[in-house]
């Protein structure tokens, strides 16, 4: 089971995921933030603290959003990874893909 929790703050968009990214949650994964892409403007952060497992088909989607997101200027950035998710990106390569701080708090900086 997957959740995503959104908010808006000060021109930034914050999409909290917890749960699972599989190959049967990614496609909705990757529709809710694809609609964070059509904006025209504003940066996204993804607080991953309650994501427990991510699939190649979850990391797919993110790289498709990541993609959409630099190609308009603006930012997606990752943060929170527990330890079994960031070895994932890190064994993908994905760690040097994306952007990717500690906390919300960082996120935020490295906004600014």
């Amino acid at each position: 089971m997957m959740e995503i929790t959104i908010a808006d703050s000060q021109g930034v968009r914050f999409a909290d995921v917890s749960g699972r990214i599989d190959s049967k949650t990614a496609p909705e994964v990757e529709n809710i933030l694809r609609s964070f892409t059509g904006e025209q403007e504003g940066n996204v952060i993804v607080n991953c603290s309650g994501l427990e497992y991510i699939s190649s088909g979850g990391l797919r989607a993110l790289l498709i959003i990541e993609k959409e997101m630099k190609g308009s200027g603006r930012h997606l950035i990752l943060c929170g990874l527990r330890t079994d998710v960031e070895k994932i990106f890190r064994l993908t390569g994905f760690t040097s893909i994306f952007t990717i701080e500690k906390t919300v708090g960082d996120a935020i900086e490295h906004l600014r």
